[in-house]
């Protein structure tokens, strides 16, 4: 599974799900590469802290430029996952979708992020089938209701699995987690949508 994690806008978890994810597929006990092709090298960034900790993420996360992306996956295990932490716009955005099996859209429960992700959304979908994660959500405030039905009303591709405003996943940055949260139950979709995408084939 070959899986872009993006959206045009930053500070909306696209590192943290990238890292939480293939954590979670780690725990479960499969394999994952993380490429960081985003400029700010946020998931790059996490591994050194994480190792200058005494600690190792439980895969490696490697740099990512045009060329790694159109040979993405060549040469590793098919059962192995490749995540792709996007950038938020340009060249590199656009490689990241395509060299992809599927999108995967982080978006806060604001109605400015939103907007993005619908925005990111519809680039994404031009060629590969996407969905939206809600993460960082305040479950009982009217924002995250909003969110919600409104991505209900525009029949948005969304995760059942909901992310909420954990300070512990927050202050995870350069550590490794430890504890998945929600980022279990999203591998779980996950992995179904593998299986859809690949006609069934079994994927860990």
């Amino acid at each position: 599974m070959k899986l872009a994690v993006a959206n045009i806008k930053g500070g909306v978890a696209k590192t943290t799900s990238s890292i939480y994810v293939a954590e979670a597929i780690v725990h479960r006990g499969g394999s994952a590469i993380v490429y960081d092709a985003d400029p700010q090298s946020s998931a790059s960034l996490w591994a050194d802290a994480a190792r200058d900790n005494g600690e190792e993420l439980g895969f490696e996360v490697r740099p990512a430029n045009l060329s790694t992306l159109s040979r993405l996956g060549r040469g590793e295990s098919p059962e192995a996952w490749q995540i792709v932490d996007a950038p938020p716009q340009g060249k590199l955005l656009q490689a990241a979708i395509e060299a992809s099996d599927f999108v995967l859209i982080p978006t806060s429960d604001s109605p400015m992020d939103l907007q993005q992700a619908w925005a990111m959304m519809d680039e994404a979908r031009a060629s590969r089938p996407a969905a939206v994660l809600v993460v960082r959500a305040e479950p009982h405030t009217t924002a995250y209701r909003q969110t919600i039905n409104a991505l209900a009303e525009a029949n948005t591709p969304r995760f059942d699995t909901i992310i909420p405003k954990r300070q512990a996943i927050k202050k995870a940055l350069g550590s490794r987690p430890h504890r998945l949260y929600e980022y279990r139950d999203l591998l779980t979709e996950l992995v179904a949508i593998a299986k859809d995408l690949s006609g069934g084939r079994a994927e860990r």
